[in-house]
């Protein structure tokens, strides 16, 4: 006898929430996925994707397309502002180990590919989740049941909150335990965060101005400032273009202060253009080891398309509490 599959709602179209998806439709399971977001954003840099996710691209039979996207890489490199290098790593063992390569491919393509797994019916933007519950259908079966902004219902089996680090299901399930007296103590702290980053990827580059984008393997070379609390890091992509990440080390006193910041205003949580232009006014002069002449970050930022920059806040926190009844958090939340 064959019972019903469960129907699972999936908060978050991010990486997180769209990968689900697409290993649900691949094994027949019901679902529907409810995003915040009114559209899909391509934002962010470059992805290092190995051997531990290529094996599941191999299932959804999409590892072909991923390598086409994508461009292989061995070994990393961190070095400092005059040109020294500091240390090398390399992966050849590691993939060797695992039987794949590792590949750095652009954040949005990797989006976009997962995205073109799900049938459209299936995500919903628009969706801001008010409400939270634990019911019974009218079979005296379990369920939960979710209420957007705009009024919609939906009610499945099993709901996973993939939205985010300022997760609206974690912060339903976690009123719903403290009130009940079984959310731990660590759980109810603020989540503290040491890092701001700035992310883009640039158009496609002359390959002659830079050269070491004819390698046919990725560059990933990480830059460490000097007396400075800045690091960055430059990744090559399959389509000719440069992909950057700059970190910005906050001391303790001014984490703090950002953080206030933050929680005054709601947009400040965003991955998005809006927050990145005062980082990359204070950042265009550090030097790059790539390309010829004295190349800066600014030289990146000048050929980078306003809407492909981002800055976000890098929460370091890891929660106790991660499931409860019919609710299981993923990813960031």
């Amino acid at each position: 006898m064959n019972e019903q599959r469960p129907t699972v709602l999936i908060v978050g179209a991010g990486l997180g929430g769209v990968m689900l998806g697409a290993l649900l439709e691949k094994a027949n399971v019901p679902y529907t996925i409810l995003e915040r977001a009114s559209t899909v954003r391509s934002l962010g840099a470059a992805l290092s994707i190995g051997g531990t996710l290529l094996v599941l691209f191999e299932q959804l039979q999409i590892l072909s397309e991923f390598v086409s996207l994508a461009k292989c890489y061995t070994q990393s490199t961190v070095g400092n502002e005059s040109g020294e290098t500091l240390s090398t790593t390399n992966y050849v063992p590691l993939q060797t180990l695992t039987g794949y390569r590792g590949y750095i491919i652009t954040r949005p393509a990797f989006y976009n590919l997962l995205l073109k797994q799900i049938p459209a019916h299936k995500i919903h933007f628009g969706k801001r989740i008010l409400n939270v519950n634990e019911v019974k259908d009218d079979e005296d079966n379990d369920k939960v049941r979710i209420q957007a902004s705009d009024g919609t219902i939906y009610q499945g089996d099993i709901l996973v909150g993939a939205d985010g680090a300022y997760s609206a299901v974690r912060q339903r399930l976690y009123e719903r335990l403290k009130l009940e007296g079984t959310l731990p103590k660590s759980d109810e702290e603020d989540l503290p965060f040491t890092c701001t980053c700035l992310v883009g990827q640039t158009e496609p580059l002359d390959l002659e101005e830079f050269p070491e984008l004819k390698d046919p393997e990725s560059l990933m070379i990480t830059t460490m400032g000097t007396e400075k609390p800045y690091s960055w890091v430059v990744f090559g992509t399959g389509n000719g273009s440069v992909c950057f990440m700059v970190l910005h080390h906050l001391d303790r006193t001014t984490s703090r202060a950002a953080q206030e910041q933050r929680f005054r205003n709601s947009e400040n949580s965003e991955w998005g253009p809006h927050a990145a232009q005062s980082m990359c006014d204070e950042t265009r002069d550090f030097s790059i080891p790539i390309g010829i002449g004295k190349k800066t970050l600014g030289d990146l930022y000048d050929r980078t398309p306003k809407d492909l920059f981002s800055k976000v806040m890098l929460e370091e926190k890891v929660f106790t509490t991660w499931f409860s009844g019919r609710t299981v958090l993923l990813g960031d939340g």
